[in-house]
């Protein structure tokens, strides 16, 4: 999840991107002191910017926004003075919803980068999918208690999206590439950002696993030596890295991979600027469904209690409605999760399939439950974040020769 909610570190979280994108990169080292007002980077400080107007990342592309965040490209800035730029040092909430930790205007950034993200194109026969059942579930190779990022407690590691993203890669190589084994999470938990600094437990966007997939060019299946999960208690937060260095990880067998892209799907009118009705947005999210795709999910509420509160007492067969609450005035934090089918044969109980990332609990027994399909699309949080964004993975593969 995302635990973002409080401004502090809002103008440090633009300057060490724009320092990155907008000012040549020096690996000069002979400035050391970078803390409080006079953050710098390489002796190098960025004016005010006006947090107000984030319409110039609309220019940006979001890959360089997950690049700016690794502490490896500056030298001469200490992991703390990083660490307290970027995240946020309020839980946002009170109901054990340990969430991704980026701050607010960082997610803001991303979505004016975003803007400019390739939107998922619907085929022409699935225009107009009519109501019925559909499941990936039995294509989906996983174990629920494994399947966890918590480890059981209530402040984790908040790489909800590794494991949604780590799903989307897996059940597309089962379809395309008749891979039947388990990825990795813990190899690109490791692997991202070295590990450390702002890192996979701090939370991340569909756009930048792709693009740390088009780099290593493998996916790692969970069977090899030390590629488990075991990250639970790794706390971005209190400055923590990753329990084990990614060169102890086996990187082989492995799977290779050609390319991957993140694609938006258009949901959201006000995000958008165009009239999207909520039917429109259903049936673009059912026909990736249909693609043989999974869909991720980024549910950013604005009080987690109902989640939470759904999650620990009720069960998988009860339908799980959102709402907004009067009186916020700002997100809560977001969390990823995977859409893996949805079933709306009766207009009044719609739900999408979902599979979280918190175990399979006695109520929760597959880590699935049922997500209502009656959303507002277009909803967004007091704070502009918005309230539900949708992806899917776009992969290809290298031809093997015979």
């Amino acid at each position: 999840m995302i635990n973002k909610s409080r401004i502090y570190g809002a103008r440090r979280f633009l300057f060490t991107v724009l320092l990155l994108l907008i000012i040549p990169f020096s690996n000069s080292a002979s400035c050391q002191v970078c803390n409080g007002e006079n953050f710098t980077i390489d002796c190098l400080i960025l004016g005010d910017i006006d947090e107000d107007n984030l319409s110039f990342f609309q220019t940006v592309d979001p890959k360089d926004i997950g690049r700016a965040l690794d502490i490896s490209r500056y030298p001469s800035l200490d992991n703390n003075s990083f660490m307290a730029s970027l995240i946020s040092d309020d839980s946002g909430n009170d109901d054990g919803a340990a969430v991704m930790n980026l701050e607010t205007e960082g997610v803001l950034a991303m979505q004016e980068a975003n803007k400019n993200q390739k939107r998922f194109e619907v085929p022409e026969d699935l225009m107009n999918i009519p109501a019925g059942s559909f499941s990936h579930l039995e294509m989906f190779n996983y174990t629920p208690s494994e399947w966890d990022q918590t480890g059981g407690i209530d402040e984790h590691c908040g790489n909800c999206w590794v494991f949604a993203d780590t799903g989307a890669l897996q059940l597309d190589m089962a379809y395309h590439q008749n891979m039947t084994e388990q990825l990795s999470v813990q190899y690109f938990t490791s692997s991202y950002h070295n590990g450390t600094g702002i890192w996979a437990c701090c939370g991340g966007s569909p756009i930048w696993f792709a693009d740390f997939y088009n780099t290593t060019k493998k996916a790692i299946p969970v069977t090899n030596t030390n590629a488990s999960f075991i990250d639970s208690k790794s706390i971005c937060d209190k400055g923590e890295s990753t329990a084990i260095h990614a060169s102890y990880i086996s990187t082989t067998p492995y799977y290779p991979i050609e390319q991957i892209s993140a694609e938006m799907i258009s949901t959201n009118s006000k995000y958008e600027g165009r009239v999207i009705k909520n039917e429109t947005a259903i049936n673009s999210i059912k026909a990736a469904l249909h693609s043989e795709k999974a869909v991720l999910i980024v549910y950013t509420p604005d009080d987690w209690s109902k989640m939470m509160n759904y999650w620990k007492n009720q069960t998988s067969e009860e339908i799980f409605v959102p709402d907004s609450t009067p009186g916020a005035t700002h997100n809560d934090g977001g969390h990823v999760m995977l859409i893996l089918g949805y079933n709306d044969t009766d207009p009044k109980m719609r739900y999408w399939q979902i599979l979280n990332s918190w175990g399979g609990p006695y109520n929760h027994p597959e880590g699935i439950f049922k997500l209502s399909m009656d959303l507002d699309y277009s909803l967004q949080c007091p704070d502009g974040v918005n309230a539900y964004e949708f992806y899917v993975l776009n992969v290809t593969y290298p031809e093997i020769s015979t």
